[in-house]
């Protein structure tokens, strides 16, 4: 199966270098080549698993970092050897995206920060090119709508 894939700058990130970072080196260690939403929506939630604000949203909704990495296994594509470009990362048309609309729902003198790319991928339920991230979050049970509101609530109260 081939997957088409970007390659996109770090530094051109807008700020939200560390969870691209993040969701690179996930995708590194599991084996692949390639960054995809999957891998941007655990690294966003393993990121807000560490703010107190938002621990508790991502934990009564069931969207822990380990059930995120388990259910997201079985949506990931195949295993690829990409090139290691320390300052280019290689993403899937779907992951660059799901950082795009994260960069929309930022604040354009802000820094795009995780919430965003985990409403970025709730915003991206109907639309079959924002990848699997949705999928993953509908085999944990999530209600969309639900978790939605909760961390566009937490992400109020900073």
């Amino acid at each position: 199966m081939q997957i088409a894939t970007l390659s996109v700058p770090v530094p051109t990130l807008r700020h939200g270098r560390e969870i691209v970072l993040l969701a690179e080196q996930e995708s590194r260690e599991t084996g692949f080549g390639f960054l995809d939403a999957e891998h941007l929506l655990l690294a966003a939630v393993t990121l807000c698993s560490g703010m107190p604000r938002f621990r508790q949203v991502i934990e009564t909704h069931g969207v822990t970092p380990d059930r995120v990495r388990a259910a997201s296994n079985a949506f990931v594509g195949a295993r690829s050897a990409t090139p290691y470009a320390p300052d280019r990362v290689a993403c899937t048309p779907a992951a660059a995206r799901v950082l795009a609309r994260a960069a929309q729902l930022a604040d354009p003198a802000a820094r795009v920060r995780p919430h965003h790319v985990v409403l970025a991928v709730l915003d991206g339920i109907d639309d079959p090119f924002m990848g699997a991230a949705h999928d993953v979050l509908e085999q944990l049970g999530v209600e969309p709508r639900r978790f939605r509101r909760a961390v566009r609530r937490a992400a109020r109260q900073a």
